[in-house]
């Protein structure tokens, strides 16, 4: 009978040893599985959900429901796609990342419009400045020609967009300007010594064309030079004749390992030209 209190307080203390060692597995647990990977953000690595294309809204929530986080990057121009669509994401779709990655994702803006200026009626150098202050293209090649009996040469008779509708940055802007009055003769002008460029201009403003342009290599006139004419100046033709050009070019030098005489040879047979106008 007097070990009967001993044991009851030995069965007492096996009780409260075994109930904190069962805490402690309790707590072991819930840390290894729950506090741990929050803290660390350990778990089971998922794939990045795709998300261009979609809204960003879109992306949020896709992201979201993956365990994935949106963050926005500075937009960029997006062309044809609605403004906000995603255009890029890093890290890329189906890559393998820890619940809580942050997903960085570019959406795009639209381009701002503008309206296209009003240049009837302008000359052509006018016009282009005036196109060029609200970012529009207007080159040469956007300029076609026609006779008008009702507007004065070198004027804008019309344009393309038209004044007052949508445009964009780099939108070209195509213009028709005036010869005057139709002639009742076509002549040749003279185009020897002239840049490229400014003989293109002045068979357009002649009623004419320009034809096939022939290159050939040579140091005595600056690269673009018109060094032949098809047609002689002054010549009587019918409108719209079209003139072929040779226009200078560098002399190609022959490379170090080439044989001297084949170099002469070619040198020799690429300037065998005539510099005067061709009948």
């Amino acid at each position: 009978m007097a070990s009967h209190p001993a044991s009851r307080a030995l069965l007492r203390w096996f009780t409260v040893v075994a109930g904190i060692f069962v805490v402690l597995i309790l707590l072991f647990f819930i840390f290894d599985r729950f506090v741990m990977p929050l803290y660390t953000r350990q778990g089971i690595e998922r794939p990045i959900p795709e998300l261009v294309g979609l809204s960003t809204e879109e992306a949020k929530r896709r992201a979201d429901s993956s365990g994935f986080i949106v963050v926005l990057d500075a937009p960029k121009m997006g062309g044809n796609v609605p403004e906000g669509t995603v255009l890029e994401q890093r890290p890329f779709a189906r890559a393998l990342a820890k619940p809580g990655r942050k997903i960085r994702v570019v959406p795009a803006v639209d381009v701002k419009r503008d309206l296209a200026p009003d240049v009837v009626g302008l000359k052509v150098r006018d016009a282009q400045i005036r196109c060029r202050n609200v970012n529009l293209l207007c080159t040469s090649a956007d300029i076609v020609y026609e006779f008008s009996s009702e507007i004065p040469r070198d004027i804008i008779v019309s344009q393309e967009p038209e004044p007052g509708a949508s445009v964009a940055p780099g939108d070209a802007v195509k213009l028709m300007v005036s010869l005057g009055p139709r002639p009742d003769h076509f002549f040749i002008p003279y185009l020897m010594e002239k840049p490229l460029h400014e003989a293109r201009l002045l068979l357009r403003e002649s009623g004419l064309k320009l034809g096939r342009i022939v290159r050939k290599e040579t140091d005595l006139y600056p690269t673009g030079t018109v060094i032949a004419q098809s047609l002689r100046s002054g010549q009587e033709v019918e409108p719209e004749t079209a003139v072929d050009l040779v226009v200078a070019v560098p002399v190609l030098r022959a490379a170090p390992d080439v044989n001297p005489v084949d170099s002469l040879e070619t040198e020799d047979s690429s300037r065998t030209i005539s510099t005067g106008e061709v009948d």
